[in-house]
């Protein structure tokens, strides 16, 4: 019985670790940046000549894109190593034969509070973004993005259906 009760809660348990995961790794996209955002388009978009045209960025301020990106991806690299160590340690005391669900919760909590921070981060880097292109500045480079995701889901529709046609 003992046996049995611990294999129902290791699953819960681990499903929960899978969906929290999840959840955290959307609002982490969805707070500011990639798919899912507000907004912002992923990379260096401010060396796209159209976008930079477009939105009538100056030498200054694209080296400052510059230098927010690069300090943005260094502090993300960390941030997602401390996700990534906090996973393996909850796999790790899921698979233990000597498995504590009370230090596995602290593991979890431990992990969301990671993704967090990755959100966070995501986050202060889409504010800086925002300060920098102020409010009408923003909101075409907003427009931008909805205008290439547009064109790019009408790509994707054509060449599945020549994919289709041809086989």
């Amino acid at each position: 019985m003992k046996k049995s009760a611990l294999f129902i809660f290791m699953a819960v348990l681990g499903i929960l670790v899978i969906f929290g995961a999840a959840h955290a790794r959307f609002d982490a996209k969805g707070a500011g940046l990639g798919k899912g955002g507000m907004g912002v388009p992923p990379g260096k978009w401010w060396k796209m000549p159209r976008v930079a045209e477009e939105l009538s960025l100056t030498k200054e301020e694209k080296e400052k894109m510059d230098t927010l990106y690069l300090e943005h991806r260094r502090g993300m690299i960390d941030l997602r190593g401390e996700v990534a160590r906090e996973r393996l340690e909850i796999e790790h005391i899921l698979d233990s034969s000597a498995f504590d669900a009370a230090v596995c919760m602290d593991r979890f909590k431990k992990l969301q509070e990671a993704s967090n921070k990755v959100a966070t981060e995501r986050f202060r880097f889409l504010v800086r973004v925002r300060e920098l292109l102020g409010l009408e500045r923003f909101q075409k480079l907003k427009e931008e993005v909805k205008r290439y995701k547009k064109k790019g889901k009408k790509g994707k529709r054509s060449s599945r259906r020549d994919k289709m046609r041809a086989g």
